[in-house]
């Protein structure tokens, strides 16, 4: 089963396993970005060679490797929740640029049009991307990636349920993060924050709407639709960022890989292999969802 992500940031391999929604949004999503290409005289560029892109690679590991050694975080418990893991990084770990994140965010803001980011700094702000084990409220959520600017650099900082036992713990931690934060999303407000905001009500954890959310999907089709081939954020990332995927694993796939996951954790292996690409590619995501807001302001 494809998830929302898939729907609306990536092109599905012809042999990918997905339901009619998801083929028919995504056929529609093309047709309309192939009718404003035609109506503005815009040709679709031709695809960037290798050599052209820059690509970031996750890291590989052992099969036998041992979950904390792989995933360098630290189990957590709450007194009512139970426990989850959480993982920082900073975000120069992926790539240095990143590491400018900050200073490039704190000019683009001072002259920002956008209601959302009136008067924000880089503090205020959270980045946030999720991965799901399916696309309806029945299957849980196991992954909410983040960048913070509460430090001089950049962090990533994952919350993770290492399996359904954890999903509360793990979004309890979140809604600590985000409260009083500027949420920036890709597509959050049709599927990330309904997703989080039905699990969260499910298992009974508090939380509030934030104040301020800023869906950067909106203001990427309002930018740059008619001039680019989609408004998908891995387009986005390489016509704009210039850098591409490679050895990313799919997120029509993911769902599968963390299932995969958590037998083989229940099993007792580490099988760390198996959710380290899903973290590198929900880091992907949440650094050129940073990345996109500085250039939207350009």
């Amino acid at each position: 089963m494809a998830s929302w992500e898939d729907i609306a940031n990536e092109v599905v391999p012809v042999d990918a396993n997905i339901g009619g929604l998801a083929t028919g949004a995504r056929r529609g999503d093309a047709k309309r970005g192939r009718a404003a290409s035609h109506a503005s005289g815009w040709q679709t560029p031709p695809a960037k060679t290798d050599r052209e892109l820059k690509f970031l690679p996750p890291p590989q590991c052992s099969p036998h490797a041992s979950f904390d050694d792989v995933m360098c975080g630290i189990e957590k418990t709450h007194p009512r929740r139970g426990t989850h893991y959480e993982i920082v990084q900073d975000a120069k770990h992926y790539d240095t640029p990143f590491g400018d994140f900050a200073t490039r965010l704190e000019s683009v803001l001072k002259n920002s049009q956008m209601e959302t980011l009136a008067g924000a700094k880089a503090h205020d702000l959270l980045i946030m991307d999720i991965e799901t084990s399916g696309v309806n409220e029945a299957t849980p959520l196991f992954l909410i990636g983040t960048l913070r600017f509460d430090e001089d650099e950049p962090k990533l900082e994952f919350f993770l349920a290492r399996d359904g036992d954890e999903e509360a713990a793990a979004l309890n931690a979140y809604h600590q993060r985000a409260r009083g934060k500027r949420l920036v999303t890709f597509n959050g407000k049709s599927f990330d924050w309904p997703f989080i905001a039905r699990r969260s009500r499910r298992h009974g954890v508090p939380f509030s709407d934030p104040m301020f959310h800023l869906d950067m999907l909106h203001h990427a089709r309002r930018k740059w639709r008619g001039h680019l081939p989609d408004c998908r954020l891995q387009t986005l990332e390489k016509f704009l960022c210039g850098r591409g995927r490679v050895g990313d694993v799919p997120g029509y796939k993911i769902p599968g890989q963390y299932a995969d996951f958590v037998e083989r954790r229940r099993a007792g292996q580490s099988a760390a292999w198996l959710l380290s690409p899903i973290l590198h590619h929900n880091a992907l995501d949440v650094l050129t969802l940073a990345e996109i807001v500085c250039l939207a302001h350009e």
